[in-house]
């Protein structure tokens, strides 16, 4: 059993490394952007924030949910739960694969920084390391829900891509009072940011955070659990 679960997870991790172009969006785009905004007081690291919040939805998206996706939609998805036994070891394997990932882009992130922006402490690498591991699952759980929409294939594209701008401009703007906790509900870089900041804010939105990721984690849990290996997708 657990021979096909390591067969699987070295699967996906070859999956995520050969599909390299999607390193341009996760990583190298907030690279690219911290130094046009390097004039910034990187000294409050809710400035990184904002950066790893990026990375963790956007690979999240391109690695996790477009693969098991594509995975159903082309059929592997039932081939390959037949073949190992259980559904639930592809969606481990690729999430697992997922954590690796975004553990290394957020340390490249924090070393290139530090190396030629400002300094990033250490406390601040260990906070990045332990948090990202539940921003992960929460931008996963979070995200499972585009799986049950019944849409063609190229309509979802279109719709994810209008999802993605409009979730980066509103984070940009930094909202405040009901909006705050509105956005923080309903997009996913503004969940993630305030997973990360969440030391930083006030107590009763850090109760709302918490409460939004466990309902997020159920929600994710229960789609993941009743997740058919047919294809939705029209």
């Amino acid at each position: 059993m657990f021979e096909n679960d390591w067969a699987m997870l070295k699967v996906q991790m070859r999956i995520a490394l050969k599909e390299r172009f999607y390193f341009v969006y996760t990583l190298l785009v907030p690279t690219f952007m911290v130094f046009i905004n390097k004039n910034q007081d990187f000294q409050d690291n809710e400035s990184l924030y904002i950066y790893w919040s990026y990375i963790v939805v956007t690979t999240v998206f391109n690695g996790f949910l477009i693969n098991i996706i594509r995975l159903r939609e082309g059929g592997f998805f039932k081939t390959l739960s037949y073949l190992i036994g259980s559904r639930y070891s592809i969606v481990l394997a690729n999430l697992l694969v997922q954590f690796f990932v975004i553990q290394v882009e957020i340390f490249l992130f924090n070393i290139v920084v530090t190396v030629f922006i400002t300094h990033v402490s250490a406390a601040t690498f260990l906070h990045g390391f332990l948090v990202s591991f539940l921003a992960t699952l929460l931008s996963s759980s979070m995200m499972s829900g585009l799986m049950l929409l019944k849409i063609k294939q190229v309509y979802f594209n279109y719709l994810i891509a209008i999802f993605f701008i409009l979730g980066i401009a509103l984070l940009g703007i930094h909202p405040y009072g009901i909006w705050n906790y509105f956005l923080t509900l309903v997009n996913p870089f503004q969940l993630i940011y305030g997973l990360y900041a969440v030391h930083c804010n006030s107590t009763f939105y850090s109760i709302f955070i918490s409460l939004c990721v466990v309902g997020y984690l159920i929600m994710g849990g229960m789609i993941f659990k009743g997740m058919s290996v047919k294809s939705r997708l029209k």
